[in-house]
């Protein structure tokens, strides 16, 4: 009887704290980091670049709350995703995600590729894999080939290359909001705390933004 009553007393204290914790701010150098960037933000939305790899289980996870969330901030936000090149496996990924895009035919398959290597697990970095998956979503082969080995998508592949080059990236999914704060799913830790965070970010950027202004 006596754990019972501590346990009332505590209670409300322990549920304050609670939810305390739950609706704090992000903790700098623990939910984000701010980059030494002297980026000057451009065009009228905040810049969202979420850097990624067909290859890379939690971006196959974080996607769809990170497209719910994008949904509901298209008026302030505008998302860029960018394949991650390190290696010749995940070169190959970036080129087909750049192929697909090239084809039209991104939004309709794009989990649909995460689905094929993650879920059926197909060697999707494999060309001979790419064209039969391809072939399934009544994407010819001679079509798709040319476009894959196209110098727009080499272009496209080059571009990402150098891009993270600008940015501290050392796992995916890595987001960077308007080149200045960078968060991770480590540092979000559950999917459930991506919207609080990254509307913390896009708040801050907006922030800077108007400091910026007021100092040229």
């Amino acid at each position: 009887m006596a754990l019972v009553s501590l346990c009332r007393q505590w209670l409300p204290l322990l549920l304050l704290l609670v939810s305390k914790f739950a609706s704090a701010d992000p903790i700098l150098n623990e939910d984000y980091i701010q980059i030494d960037s002297r980026i000057t933000p451009s065009g009228e939305r905040i810049e969202l670049i979420e850097f990624f790899s067909y290859s890379c289980l939690g971006c196959y996870q974080l996607g769809p709350d990170l497209d719910q969330w994008y949904l509901g901030n298209l008026e302030l936000v505008n998302l860029t995703l960018v394949p991650i090149v390190k290696n010749k496996q995940s070169e190959s990924l970036a080129r087909l995600y750049y192929a697909l895009l090239a084809l039209d035919k991104l939004v309709a398959v794009h989990y649909d590729v995460f689905g094929a290597i993650h879920d059926d697990r197909r060697r999707l970095w494999e060309v001979d894999a790419q064209i039969k998956w391809a072939n399934e979503y009544d994407i010819r082969s001679e079509e798709f080939q040319r476009i894959l080995d196209s110098e727009w998508v080499s272009e496209r592949v080059d571009e990402a290359r150098e891009l993270a080059k600008r940015y501290p990236i050392s796992v995916t999914p890595t987001l960077i909001v308007d080149g200045v704060y960078w968060t991770t799913a480590s540092m979000v830790q559950s999917r459930s705390r991506l919207g609080s965070i990254l509307d913390f970010l896009i708040q801050k950027a907006i922030l800077r933004r108007e400091t910026l202004m007021e100092t040229r």
